[in-house]
């Protein structure tokens, strides 16, 4: 698995230069209506983040695919742009983490969601934290965009991640039925890191997810659980 980094924006999007397909420039004050499907990075969409949130740490990671992988992100009916990964703090300073049903070995992980083709990154940061914890929470920085290569038979299948850190106020998660979780925990910052280990230790149908959600997780814990180890 090979990965670089950087802390420069990338410039790309329709053309490479940042534009809305159909004209006009990245904007949420309606001026403009909302086109049927963004690229996966707006460059002018990342500047407006990186301006309210902070400048985040950009990766680029290429990930062998396995069959879950591949029935998600090489058909042509994606339902989703990107996704986000929310590293959301409690009032104590732990990250909530969440397991499902479905998971290996009592598997947690930092929960993440889908950016739908026509919708904002911060739309969807926020629609997916009330829909997977039901919580009210603030944006405390934009930490990282990864940029994934999958690969599987030679064909190469491309994906992001927007990562952020929030805080909540004090509310606790709440597991719903129809996001299939089975139960939330909140963990130090500096336990991210065996996260991130046991997600790479995911073997059989699902190692190449494992090893995809793990990138993430390091990300998290270098910016955040690194010092409080």
């Amino acid at each position: 698995m090979k990965q670089t980094q950087g802390d420069a924006p990338v410039r790309t999007g329709a053309g490479g230069d940042g534009l809305i397909p159909g004209g006009g420039v990245w904007r949420h004050d309606g001026a403009l209506p909302l086109p049927v499907r963004f690229p996966m990075v707006v460059a002018d969409e990342v500047a407006e983040l990186t301006a309210r949130f902070g400048t985040p740490q950009q990766r680029a990671c290429d990930v062998q695919a396995d069959d879950y992988i591949v029935s998600y992100r090489f058909g042509r009916n994606s339902d989703r742009r990107a996704e986000v990964v929310f590293a959301v703090e409690d009032a104590a300073g732990r990250l909530w983490v969440h397991r499902k049903h479905h998971y290996p070995n009592r598997l947690y992980r930092l929960p993440s969601g889908g950016v739908h083709w026509d919708e904002p990154v911060l739309d969807a940061l926020l629609r997916e934290i009330d829909e997977e914890m039901g919580i009210t929470v603030e944006i405390a920085r934009f930490l990282g965009l990864i940029h994934y290569r999958f690969w599987h038979e030679g064909q190469m299948a491309p994906f992001v991640s927007y990562v952020f850190h929030l805080r909540s106020r004090g509310d606790q998660p709440i597991c719903r039925s129809d996001e299939d979780i089975a139960e939330f925990r909140a963990v130090p910052p500096a336990d991210v890191r065996a996260l991130s280990v046991a997600l790479r230790g995911v073997g059989g149908a699902r190692r190449g997810w494992g090893q995809w959600r793990a990138l993430a997780h390091d990300l998290i814990y270098e910016s955040l659980g690194r010092q409080s180890a």
